[in-house]
């Protein structure tokens, strides 16, 4: 916390969990106003949970959530504005704020007027003496949004925003290892990297295959497939069986057209 220009030399502060501690040390041959004959230490009280600036700066970020952004941007400055436009003022100069200021002492008026000093340039100072910080003030704007829109079940619509989906039953009867645990097992034993044919690079004839019937694997065709999903057992005969498969509703699609055309 920087000194003051307006604030003399004599006169200390500390910003103390009660509140802001001023201390005035005496000078010699001095009968100025605020400069005591001997050291005097007084203690500012900051305000206290249901003080009404308090609640008013909290009420106010909670309509204004773009300041609320500045705030955790920028730090306590970004408050400044926000406190001139709520006229926010020490909690000692008010009544039922922590100070009286009509019964007090000359030292305590002394110390009141460097606080306000204190208070006028300082937003973090404001801010401890209203009894919050950046981080306490921000998460009870949270907080009031969230008391304000509560989740019917967290959980639930935590999933719902991911689109997460359920994990699918395993240990049904004849199920193949997933295709995770087979790039793993790939993986673990170096074969993931090893190049292998491209598409292009197998060529393979599709015959007719009547309704109901299994497609006829010849050697040569059963190599090339092989070749496509190294390592995967029944590679050739599931692929035989998906070219059987296109080749059937190929023939379903060009019935209707032949017979047009007769």
């Amino acid at each position: 916390m920087s000194r003051q220009k307006h604030i003399p030399d004599n006169v200390h502060f500390e910003l103390v969990p009660e509140g802001l501690r001023i201390e005035i040390m005496a000078e010699e041959q001095s009968n100025d106003v605020g400069r005591p004959q001997q050291d005097v230490s007084l203690l500012l009280p900051k305000a206290s949970n249901e003080d009404k600036q308090r609640v008013e700066l909290l009420r106010d970020l909670k309509i204004h959530p773009l300041d609320l952004a500045a705030l955790q941007e920028q730090g306590p400055e970004a408050l400044a504005p926000i406190s001139q436009r709520l006229k926010l003022v020490p909690p000692w100069r008010y009544r039922g704020g922590g100070g009286d200021s009509d019964s007090a002492s000359n030292e305590l008026k002394a110390a009141m007027e460097y606080g306000d000093i204190l208070w006028q340039n300082d937003m973090s100072l404001q801010l401890a003496l209203l009894g919050w910080t950046k981080e306490s003030l921000i998460a009870a704007v949270w907080e009031a949004w969230a008391q304000a829109a509560p989740l019917p079940d967290a959980e639930l619509a935590l999933l719902q925003a991911v689109e997460q989906p359920e994990e699918p039953p395993r240990g049904a009867a004849n199920e193949g290892p997933s295709i995770a645990e087979w790039l793993a097992e790939m993986a673990e034993q170096g074969r993931l990297h090893l190049p292998g044919p491209q598409i292009h690079d197998v060529e393979i004839g599709l015959d007719i295959v009547e309704q109901g019937s299994e497609p006829a694997v010849d050697a040569a065709q059963a190599a090339k497939l092989t070749g496509l999903l190294p390592g995967v057992p029944g590679a050739a005969k599931g692929l035989s069986l998906v070219a059987a498969g296109v080749m059937l509703r190929a023939e379903r699609l060009a019935a209707p057209l032949r017979r047009n055309k007769n």
